[in-house]
């Protein structure tokens, strides 16, 4: 299985401040998904791994953009999230373990 969903245009790349490098997809850069379609060498919230991660979808909100990575041969879904020039991948709770991290509670 695939996480990938948008083509990531290789011409169209975006350097975050933080060291990631996002693909916009082909539609061109009037696309409201931005450079999130392909993200390269993202930080993972919690941890110290920077994986490859592709957006699911379209924004559910302003801030956040669904998203998934693999990491040891195990499905990965969270979200993007864009602050201050940095891009972030947040892993949803249930797929937290998948990580090596605990589960939040509330």
């Amino acid at each position: 299985m695939s996480g990938q969903k948008f083509y990531a245009d290789p011409r169209a790349t975006f350097a975050y401040s933080n060291g990631a490098v996002g693909y916009r997809p082909s539609n061109g850069p009037f696309d409201c998904l931005g450079a999130v379609a392909k993200v390269k060498n993202c930080p993972i919230a919690g941890t110290a791994l920077r994986l490859t991660c592709y957006a699911t979808g379209y924004a559910y909100t302003y801030l956040s953009v669904p998203a998934c990575t693999r990491y040891r041969g195990q499905h990965v879904a969270g979200y993007f999230v864009v602050e201050d020039g940095a891009i972030e991948f947040r892993v949803m709770n249930r797929h937290r373990t998948r990580l090596g991290l605990p589960e939040q509670t509330t």
